[in-house]
């Protein structure tokens, strides 16, 4: 006997962690590539504040990991958003990561 398709009509919603997550690591994203464009721009001579913008990157990033695993855990919800910031804040993560280890070996 054929499995009989089933259709559900109900229409889910976003989680609010997830789309904090997505929000988040979105920001993190756009954060990190402003700051290697305006590094690239200075020719590495930038100034100690971009630090504090690295840093406030790799918070949200942070942050945006930690509420895409919550969005996550969170039912009758589509787990969209929660998923694409979770991937958006681990690459995001790995970025802040090589750019720290840089910046470490050349100091």
């Amino acid at each position: 006997m054929a499995k009989r398709q089933v259709y559900s009509f109900e229409e889910k919603k976003y989680s609010a962690n997830g789309i904090a997550s997505a929000i988040m690591g979105l920001a993190s994203v756009g954060v990190l590539a402003f700051v290697l464009l305006l590094s690239f721009l200075m020719k590495g001579t930038a100034n100690t504040w971009i630090g504090a913008v690295g840093f406030a990157g790799i918070l949200l990033a942070f942050g945006g990991l930690s509420y895409g695993f919550a969005g996550a855990k969170d039912e009758c919800k589509s787990y969209l958003c929660s998923r694409l910031g979770t991937i958006m804040s681990a690459i995001a993560i790995c970025g802040w990561f090589f750019i720290v280890c840089l910046g470490i070996a050349a100091g």
